[in-house]
């Protein structure tokens, strides 16, 4: 052997068993807390009272059944010709107090000719 040459040190054939042990035993600890909590969230976090079956549950429905076709509803093309009848027309607000509506083009006209003279 040439001078100077240390040899490496001899690798251990045994396992650190001590260490092994102690690193498994931690793993299960924090497995063991991990599911504890998750046990207590789950306590926590659920309903008191239980739960219930929906009433209508076991009667035989359809949805599409109950439900008018597209080509049928006219709810609302009735709802807008109602609103614009009555922006249009005349009308009582109420009756007792004496207010009513006026249609809404005159009422533009009225408030812009008064507000005219008070205009720089």
């Amino acid at each position: 052997m040439s001078e100077g040459f240390t040899p490496p040190p001899p690798e251990h054939r045994r396992l650190p068993a001590r260490r092994l042990a102690w690193v498994g035993g931690a793993w299960l600890l924090l497995v063991g807390l991990a599911l504890l909590v998750v046990r207590w969230g789950v306590r926590a976090y659920t309903p008191w009272a239980p739960a219930r079956f929906p009433p209508a549950l076991g009667v035989s429905e359809v949805a599409d059944v109950n439900q008018r076709p597209f080509e049928l509803e006219d709810a609302a093309p009735r709802l807008r010709e109602a609103q614009r009848a009555r922006l249009r027309g005349y009308g009582w607000v109420d009756r007792d107090a004496g207010v009513i509506h006026i249609p809404v083009e005159q009422a533009l006209e009225q408030v812009l000719s008064t507000e005219e003279g008070a205009r720089p």
